[in-house]
């Protein structure tokens, strides 16, 4: 189920300006609990109810009765499973994957991002040194003693896959979000902030309108990074 080897080369931020400018300024990283994604009603843009479940079991031939009378049926259906203690809170960031582009090629090439995945806000924060950026998180929450882990979604068809879920897990409704995010251990069910100072060196803003715009050309070999795995 767990899709491997998966490399980036741009993450993308997108949100109002406000929120993207206190990113590039001050490195502001707001982490929201999981409960807060179980709350938001938005047509399954950020909400998703099952956020972080622990477990997803397929069922058959569903009946609900009321007092000994059914009163509906259903062919197949989904039972999801809650954490003892779903903690956490979770930072969301749209990936760009490196199979995206031809590394043979050595002209511009469009990148390719989802129309969806724009409605997050009207500016976006190209962080184009991926592996800087996540070293700055790391030794942020290193020196606070922080668990943590950043690790790509996994994305699992919901009528078919039976099996355990974590933060890391979302329907495949939620593909076009390409998202890798960063979870963070906290049991207060609250909010949780921290600064890793200005990223203005490995960023650029740019207004939503824009982005369709990017194009990339491989002037030397990319160092592919693999995001799967960093545990703190």
């Amino acid at each position: 189920m767990k899709e491997k080897h998966r490399n980036y080369f741009l993450f993308i931020r997108i949100s109002e300006e406000k929120y993207i400018d206190s990113l590039q300024k001050q490195g502001q990283i707001y982490c929201n609990p999981i409960q807060y994604f179980r709350s938001i009603e938005d047509e399954h843009l950020q909400g998703d109810k099952n956020e972080g479940k622990a477990y997803i079991k397929q069922i058959k031939n569903l009946e609900i009765s009321l007092e000994g009378k059914v009163i509906a049926k259903a062919n197949k259906g989904q039972l999801y499973f809650e954490h003892p203690e779903d903690d956490g809170n979770i930072y969301c960031l749209y990936g760009v994957e490196s199979k995206l582009v031809d590394l043979t090629k050595k002209s511009l090439q469009k990148i390719k991002i989802e129309e969806q995945a724009k409605g997050f806000g009207k500016y976006a924060l190209l962080i184009h040194d991926p592996q800087e950026f996540l070293n700055r998180i790391s030794q942020k929450l290193n020196s606070l003693d922080i668990k943590y882990n950043f690790h790509p979604v996994n994305y699992y068809d919901v009528n078919s896959y039976e099996g355990g879920l974590n933060p890391f897990y979302k329907s495949n409704m939620y593909r076009y979000q390409n998202e890798v995010r960063l979870w963070i251990a906290n049991k207060n069910k609250e909010p949780f902030e921290f600064f890793i100072g200005d990223i203005s060196d490995i960023t650029h803003k740019m207004p939503i309108s824009d982005l369709d715009k990017l194009e990339v050309e491989m002037v030397s070999t990319i160092n592919n990074n693999d995001y799967e795995d960093h545990v703190g």
